[in-house]
């Protein structure tokens, strides 16, 4: 009898293992396709020949897309599309929160305009953030100051203004802060 409770025990926990597994498996395919719908919900909301620039950007695997790079789960952590060349027209979307696993984001020089959403905040993980030259406006929310690994932060040659001191100051444990100034 004793002999049988302990293959009974070990394929129990093995079942439980690859439960486990499976649902941690359905959980990074399904963030997965959300990060590929947020992205080709921005593609297609920018001007149209930033689209073209951004052909790799169909269906299929995310991970193979220009400017893209992802984790083993196949979550995206670099969205990486700096450049004149480039030349991105349109607003950061709101979206931007769903890449919860996005620990470097790089927009700098493009034409992005409008205010950086607050959902921006929402990615917990970002480690470096470069928005610099574009004409993005407004005030810089205080979502951002929660981002709590954030090393590097470069919002310079922007149209963007501190709202409130508390922003300003809750940002100021940053390794490196680019400079701040207007767009010229």
């Amino acid at each position: 009898m004793a002999s049988f409770i302990i293959p009974f025990k070990a394929l129990f926990f093995l079942i439980v293992a690859l439960h486990q597994s499976s649902s941690v498996f359905s959980s990074s395919s399904s963030i997965a396709a959300n990060e590929t719908e947020t992205l080709l919900k921005w593609k297609a909301s920018l001007d149209n020949n930033t689209q073209t620039l951004l052909s790799s950007w169909v269906g299929g695997n995310h991970c193979n897309w220009v400017g893209i790079t992802c984790d083993m789960a196949g979550t995206i952590t670099n969205l990486s599309l700096p450049d004149h060349l480039l030349n991105l027209k349109g607003k950061i979307p709101p979206e931007i929160g769903v890449l919860s696993n996005l620990e470097h984001l790089n927009l700098a020089s493009n034409n992005l305009s409008g205010p950086i959403p607050n959902q921006l905040g929402e990615c917990s993980k970002l480690l470096d953030l470069n928005l610099s030259k574009n004409k993005l406006g407004e005030s810089i929310p205080l979502s951002v100051s929660y981002i709590n690994g954030l090393r590097n932060l470069d919002l310079s040659q922007n149209l963007l203004y501190w709202g409130d001191t508390t922003t300003a100051c809750k940002i100021t444990f940053l390794g490196n802060i680019g400079p701040f100034s207007q767009y010229a």
